[in-house]
Protein backbone atom coordinates (compact mmCIF):
# COMPACT_ATOMS: atom_id res chain seq x y z
CA UNK A 1 0.00 0.00 0.00
CA UNK A 2 1.31 3.32 0.87
CA UNK A 3 3.09 5.30 3.28
CA UNK A 4 0.69 8.02 3.51
CA UNK A 5 -2.50 9.49 2.46
CA UNK A 6 0.03 12.37 1.42
CA UNK A 7 1.82 9.86 -0.85
CA UNK A 8 -1.04 8.43 -2.23
CA UNK A 9 -2.57 11.58 -3.33
CA UNK A 10 0.41 12.29 -5.05
CA UNK A 11 0.69 9.30 -6.49
CA UNK A 12 -2.70 9.46 -8.04
CA UNK A 13 -2.65 13.32 -9.48
CA UNK A 14 0.85 12.05 -11.19
CA UNK A 15 -1.13 9.05 -12.69
CA UNK A 16 -3.87 11.22 -13.89
CA UNK A 17 -1.72 14.13 -15.33
CA UNK A 18 -0.24 11.31 -17.29
CA UNK A 19 -3.56 8.97 -18.14
CA UNK A 20 -5.89 11.54 -19.22
CA UNK A 21 -4.09 13.47 -21.82
CA UNK A 22 -3.25 10.52 -23.96
CA UNK A 23 -6.17 8.57 -23.50
CA UNK A 24 -8.17 8.25 -26.19
CA UNK A 25 -11.82 9.63 -25.69
CA UNK A 26 -15.23 8.76 -27.52
CA UNK A 27 -16.26 12.38 -27.39
CA UNK A 28 -13.20 13.29 -28.95
CA UNK A 29 -14.15 11.07 -32.00
CA UNK A 30 -11.23 8.22 -29.95
CA UNK A 31 -8.30 10.64 -29.89
CA UNK A 32 -6.44 12.08 -27.41
CA UNK A 33 -7.47 15.38 -25.97
CA UNK A 34 -3.27 16.42 -26.57
CA UNK A 35 -4.39 14.98 -30.23
CA UNK A 36 -8.03 16.83 -30.85
CA UNK A 37 -6.61 20.34 -29.26
CA UNK A 38 -3.54 20.00 -32.05
CA UNK A 39 -5.68 19.22 -34.48
CA UNK A 40 -8.16 22.37 -34.23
Amino acid sequence: MFASLLEAKVLEKEYRNHYNPRRPHSSLGYRAPVEFVVSC
